[in-house]
């Protein structure tokens, strides 16, 4: 699926431009305006209250027998206020009287769950010849991913797709023609059956899950070696794997990607004043989306440190249990406001009819995203990978990188493309040193840098070319 990165961004316009309603859809840089509510108004920023203990409280003595009394254990005695929101909501939030959702699954729970929920029939469910994988993410998580054996020895490639619905080549694995080489596809964290773990840069710990994909894909690839085709997202995804070269893991995939094709579909890049290309709404969009998650951040700290508290301090637990609960609440109702949008615009794009021969996925997307956006983890990914992508800094050394790895780019920017506009595509050609005009050229165009190795192909499509067009990308991906 597509990547959506500015209805998230939108769900928090700051007051300084909250009278932009029911904007029209702009062509900005990986997202788009649809739909955009007003947020401003007099509704109070969203605050937890201070609790406080009604004793001076210290901790047991901590001294010996015999011995000089050690200094006493000083806890504190009062719960402060979280950060204010950056922004308003739209409505008051219920906060006194606020209960929050049942506690939260296990970590293994998920998995579980969302693993039955695959099986029970999702777009991306395997096929004849797939077998279901699974291996330990980063940070512990479970990483689930299917792959399926070529028929003639070729090298295998590894695919991994979008920001909110990452299932973005089922159409190309649905054909009927067998690949030269393994295919191995990769659900990343929030996407079922990949369950979400609380990580603060989910783009860093994707980078390092689609290193050990590409690891896994080598052992049975000839010469260790492995191509990449990526979409939206995940060629985001593939610039940060690059910038942590450094690391073991990362480096050995590196070098079993050294020599190959790496496809990036519908790609761009982010470094410091790079959205400005796509105009001054969407430089704002990148500094709400920033403040929304350094909001969360301040707050997720603070309930770690009250939580240790409360476990140290008895007389404490239960004031620190009611503002936990009400910070629990308070979260989960911006992360749901921040995805409300974007799935619905989602939906909205997915109600065009898609050729006959893959229809039948449209509508199995439909329902997935249905499902999907309901479901914390998934929102809260989504939100978070919008602001790492805001806070990527892809330098020329970084693209030097790729050049010093002798891997061949290439990359397919579609001429039909709402969700990426031509400047914003240009922004990671330049970054490159492939020479791009200053308006977009015409499908067919091949646009190349100095050496040949880097490649931009402009297609007639859109952002869904690859679930769209499904013969061409096959023809494009073809050794």
């Amino acid at each position: 699926m597509n990547t959506i990165l500015l209805t998230v961004a939108m769900a928090f316009v700051p007051p300084t431009f909250a009278g932009v309603v029911a904007a029209p859809r702009l062509t900005g840089s990986l997202g788009s305006f649809a739909g955009v509510p007003t947020l401003g108004g007099a509704a109070p920023a969203l605050t937890a209250p201070a609790l406080s203990a009604p004793l001076s409280l210290t901790a047991p003595s901590l001294s010996a027998p015999a011995k000089a009394e050690a200094p006493r254990l000083m806890l504190p005695t009062a719960v402060p206020a979280l950060p204010a929101l950056p922004v308003p909501l739209p409505l008051p939030l219920p906060v006194a009287a606020a209960k929050s959702e049942k506690p939260s699954k296990s970590l293994e729970d998920s998995a579980a769950e969302a693993k039955a929920l695959f099986d029970g029939g999702r777009a991306g469910a395997p096929g004849e010849g797939w077998t279901l994988g699974e291996f330990e993410g980063d940070g512990g998580a479970p990483i689930h991913y299917k792959a399926r054996e070529g028929s003639s020895g070729g090298r295998a490639r590894v695919y991994a797709g979008g920001l909110a619905l990452t299932e973005s080549f089922e159409p190309l694995f649905a054909r009927a023609e067998k690949p030269a080489g393994a295919e191995l596809f990769l659900w990343t964290r929030g996407h079922a059956p990949s369950a979400w773990l609380p990580t603060k840069s989910p783009i860093d710990a994707d980078a390092r899950d689609l290193a050990r994909a590409v690891l896994i894909a080598a052992k049975d690839s000839p010469g260790g070696k492995v191509e990449l085709a990526l979409h939206s997202f995940g060629t985001l995804v593939f610039q940060r794997m690059v910038q942590l070269h450094a690391e073991p893991a990362v480096a050995a995939a590196l070098k079993a990607l050294s020599g190959s094709r790496v496809f990036l579909l519908h790609a761009t890049t982010h470094f410091e004043g790079s959205e400005k290309k796509a105009g001054p709404d969407f430089e704002r969009m990148s500094q709400a989306t920033r403040a929304v998650v350094d909001w969360l951040n301040a707050g997720d700290a603070t309930a770690e440190l009250w939580e240790a508290t409360g476990r140290m301090n008895p007389f404490l637990a239960p004031a620190i249990a009611a503002w936990l609960e009400t910070w629990r609440f308070q979260r989960g109702q911006i992360i749901a406001l921040a995805s409300k949008d974007a799935a619905g615009m989602m939906l909205a794009d997915l109600k065009e009819p898609w050729d006959k021969a893959v229809d039948h996925l449209r509508k199995a997307f439909i329902k997935d995203i249905q499902r999907d956006a309901k479901d914390p983890g998934w929102q809260e990914a989504m939100l978070r990978r919008s602001s790492d992508m805001f806070r990527l800094e892809f330098s020329p050394e970084d693209a030097a990188k790729i050049h010093d790895l002798d891997m061949r780019l290439e990359l397919v920017h579609a001429d039909g493309d709402k969700l990426l506009n031509w400047e914003s595509a240009k922004v990671l050609f330049d970054r490159l040193g492939i020479a791009a005009p200053e308006k977009a050229p015409p499908s067919g165009t091949v646009l190349t840098d100095k050496t040949g190795r880097f490649r931009a192909r402009i297609v007639s499509g859109d952002h869904y070319f690859p679930l769209k067009k499904r013969d061409e990308l096959a023809k494009i991906l073809k050794p």
